[in-house]
Order: C-alpha cells, then sequence, then structure tokens
C-alpha cells in the first residue's frame, strides 16, 4: 500500500481554498494578524537589523524598485523588499505567536504577499486568502514536527516560515494542486534557522530570508520546477524525532484553523516571559500604594523568586542581556523592568536600558529561578522578598498569574491591538495616517488593490 502523500493532501487543500470557504472569524482573526504585524514592522523600521541589511542590499548599484519599505522613505524590488521587511516584521520580537508550535506565523507569508500584492496588484479578498494559506501551511508544519524541533536547537519559525511564504505565494498565483506541492518541495530545500542566534542579527534573518525564499518557490513551481513526492515528509523526519506526518492533513477541511489559535504579544519580548512580567507589574503597582517610592522599594527588594515551565528558561535565559537584542530573551530582564519601570514597552528592552540602567541590572541579579513542568506556559509564580524601614527581618508577597495576557485565556481586545499598533506607527508615518491604516485593516476585503495601502506604509 502506497503511503499517503500528506504535501500533496496539503496542497490539494490550499490549492482548492476559496475566500467564500473562509469563516468570519477566520476573516477576522487574519485581519487582526495583519494590522499587529505592519505595527511591528513599522516599529523597527530604524532598528539596528533592518539598517544593516538596508546597507547591504541597497548599495548604490542595486537596481531601484517599486515595494515599500516598511516605514522608509527607499523603495525595493520585489524580493528585496520581502527580505527587509522580513526583518523588521521580527526585529523585536513583538509578532505574534502561535502557542500550540511557538511559531510566529504571520510574519514571513506577510513580508513575501505585501510585496507580491504592490506589484501584482492583489485585491484585499485575494491578499487574505493568500495569507490565511501562508499561516494555514506553516502551522500544519509546525504541529508535525512535534516537540522535538524546537528542542533540538532549531527556531521554528525559521524553519516553517518558508513553507508558510510559498503557500501564501503560491496561492496568490492560483497554483494548480501538483505546482502548489511542489513549490512547498522546493521550500523544504530552503528551510532553516537555529535557536543558537536569539539575541543576534541572524535571528532575524530567519523570517526575512523566509519570505525572500517563499516567494522564489512559488516561482519556480509556476515554471514547472519539478520537486519530489512527499517533501514535507522527508523534511521532517530529518529535522525532528517525533513527527506526527498525520498533523499535515489535520487542516481547516476537519475545521481546526490554526489561525484562530494565533495571539499578540502585549511586552516585546519572548512570550513565555509575559507572565513574569504580568506578575512583577502586578507586584510594582501593589509596593507603590503602600507609599513606598519605587526606587527605594527597588533597592530594599531582598530576592524575586519566580516558578515557571522550563521552556522560559529553555528560551529565555540570558541573565546578563549587552544588548536590546539580548533583552527580548532574558526573563531577567523582562522582571527587572517591570518591578523597576512599571512597563514593559519597546523602550524597556533596548540597549540603553539593557547596558546603561545599574537599577534595571540590580534587579536582574536578585531573580532567582526554579523550574515546574505542571507549570504552564502562560502561568507564573513569584515571591518577592523584601526588607521594611523599622521592621525586623525579611517580608514576602506572593503574586499567581494564571494565564498570562496576550494568551488565549486573556486575549489582547480590539482597542489594546490599536493602541499598540498606533503606538509603534504614530511616530513614523503621524498619527493621522496611523488611524487610517487602522480603518483600512478592518476593512481590507473591500480594497480593489493592495498596493493602495503598501504605498500608505511609508513615512
Amino acid at each position: 500500500m502506497e503511503p499517503v502523500d500528506h504535501t500533496f493532501k496539503l496542497a490539494k487543500f490550499l490549492a482548492q481554498l476559496k475566500y467564500e470557504h473562509l469563516p468570519e472569524d477566520v476573516i477576522a482573526q487574519a485581519k487582526r494578524s495583519i494590522l499587529n504585524s505592519l505595527g511591528c514592522g513599522l516599529g523597527s523600521s530604524r532598528a539596528p537589523p533592518v539598517e544593516k541589511v538596508i546597507e547591504t542590499v541597497l548599495t548604490s548599484d542595486s537596481s531601484s524598485g517599486q515595494c515599500t519599505i516598511l516605514g522608509r522613505s527607499e523603495r525595493a524590488c520585489q524580493d528585496t523588499a520581502a527580505l527587509v521587511n522580513g526583518v523588521a516584521l521580527t526585529a523585536a520580537d513583538y509578532d505574534d505567536t502561535h502557542l500550540r508550535t511557538v511559531i510566529h506565523p504571520s510574519g514571513t507569508p506577510l513580508a513575501a504577499l505585501l510585496s507580491w500584492a504592490q506589484v501584482h496588484h492583489l485585491s484585499g479578498r485575494d491578499f487574505i486568502l493568500a495569507f490565511v494559506a501562508g499561516v494555514e501551511a506553516q502551522c500544519a508544519v509546525g504541529n508535525a514536527l512535534g516537540p522535538s524541533h524546537y528542542k533540538d536547537g532549531w527556531h521554528i519559525t525559521g524553519t516553517t516560515g518558508h513553507f508558510g511564504a510559498a503557500a501564501a505565494i503560491a496561492k496568490a498565483l492560483n497554483l494548480d494542486s501538483a505546482q502548489y506541492a511542489a513549490a512547498l518541495g522546493h521550500a523544504a530545500s530552503m528551510a532553516g534557522g537555529i535557536r543558537a542566534m536569539f539575541g543576534t542579527d541572524t535571528k532575524t534573518l530567519h523570517m526575512g530570508r523566509g519570505a525572500q525564499n517563499g516567494i522564489l518557490a512559488a516561482k519556480l513551481a509556476a515554471h514547472g520546477f519539478g520537486s519530489c513526492d512527499r517533501p514535507i515528509e522527508s523534511w521532517l523526519r530529518l529535522v525532528s524525532t517525533t513527527v506526527v506526518e498525520g498533523e499535515l492533513s489535520a487542516l481547516a477541511d476537519e475545521g481546526d484553523w490554526q489561525i484562530l489559535q494565533n495571539t499578540f504579544k502585549p511586552y516585546p519580548c519572548g512570550i513565555v516571559i509575559h507572565p513574569l512580567i504580568d506578575g512583577c507589574l502586578e507586584a510594582y503597582e501593589h509596593f507603590h500604594s503602600m507609599e513606598q517610592g519605587e526606587e527605594s522599594f527597588c533597592e530594599r527588594i531582598v530576592s524575586i523568586d519566580v516558578v515557571v515551565n522550563p521552556q522560559c528558561v529553555r528560551l529565555c535565559s540570558v541573565r546578563h542581556p549587552k544588548n536590546g537584542l539580548e533583552t527580548i530573551f532574558s526573563l531577567y530582564h523582562g522582571c527587572a523592568v517591570a518591578l523597576v519601570c512599571g512597563r514593559a514597552g519597546p523602550a524597556e528592552f533596548s540597549d540603553y536600558i539593557a547596558s546603561e540602567n545599574v537599577q534595571v541590572a540590580s534587579a536582574r541579579d536578585r531573580v532567582n529561578v526554579r523550574t515546574d513542568g505542571e507549570v504552564r506556559d502562560d502561568e507564573a509564580y513569584l515571591t518577592i522578598k523584601y526588607e521594611r524601614p523599622g521592621e525586623t527581618g525579611v517580608l514576602e508577597s506572593s503574586f499567581h498569574i494564571e494565564h498570562a495576557t496576550g494568551s488565549l485565556a486573556r486575549p489582547m481586545t480590539v482597542e489594546q491591538l490599536q493602541r499598540k499598533f498606533l503606538d509603534q506607527a504614530s511616530p513614523v508615518l503621524g498619527g493621522d495616517n496611523a488611524e487610517r491604516t487602522i480603518k483600512a485593516c478592518w476593512k481590507l476585503e473591500d480594497m480593489d488593490d493592495i498596493a493602495d495601502l503598501a504605498n500608505a506604509l511609508g513615512p
């Protein structure tokens, strides 16, 4: 009996998917995901990794293009814009998360689609459809990988993003099932990304290169460039020891839309740190309300003892971050800025706070971590031990975050998403243009040409 070709089954489902097949909640979630990611890209338009990539690829002898680079006046060709925008979308690690796999599912297909749509004038409906196809494909591959892939050191957004971008562009090209499967096969030969790069510029390249390669994979397939049978299955067995091939076919034809499992971040750092930040912000408010100055209180903290899921330590264990990129992967820094500053926004995860703020550095040193596999990823326990003037001994206060802000159990509201977008986009686009962009995203399905939106995303 011939083995099931799960790659082809996935490709056939996506190739036959129509906008009319998308439930209303899937369309709404797609628009939320697009708005959230565009805000992240605009907010990081001047981030160091973006500047370095632009200096590298937009040389004086390079050909100019028509595609927008988010938040910047420069223009680029389709492939180069996808690369740069992919880097920007993930530079601050403020992007969305598919919690089951810890994939950031929107950025790679969106970076590929934005430049593609600008050149080929996709309608809003076609754009949403292609975006959903990309997210579903990427998460299907992520589900099939099983837990060993991430634990063994692969960066799952980097490896699966190539499939997401290829699937999105294949849908935009209206490829048939065989061509679609070939595009996914080409992506399998390009996919890569390792966790060792967390905290470095290279980590951002995983998304940018995935977007760029996804365009190439789909274009090759459209021109008859051949691939093998069952390419995703072959790739899965190479990069994971806990493969569940059947997950590739566990798609929306069974009512299991993966985009509905997507979540949005209130803090620009690894999502596993978020319950700790929630707890420390709660502690900040608690102690601040006791009429004790925040500065003097922080000086009296003896220890910050936390209990988290092992994944938090596995992914975010940088004790002494030297720059903003490293703070993203530091649970110690997340706790410290929440307690010292009473905030945990982009400014608190900057190069300056990482290296120059003495109070934050001191608070990081007082964080003690214990892991417990029974604690969920979105849960944390904190005990803060401190001294109080005029009293002997060490006092303590405990906090339990059952579900972090931004989790599926406590999702960010539309109002919070809009505020997050405005906070990042307004300094770049101006307040009025940022407001207009929000309105355009909520009415994306009515747009005749996505180029109108893309053109408005420069300063």
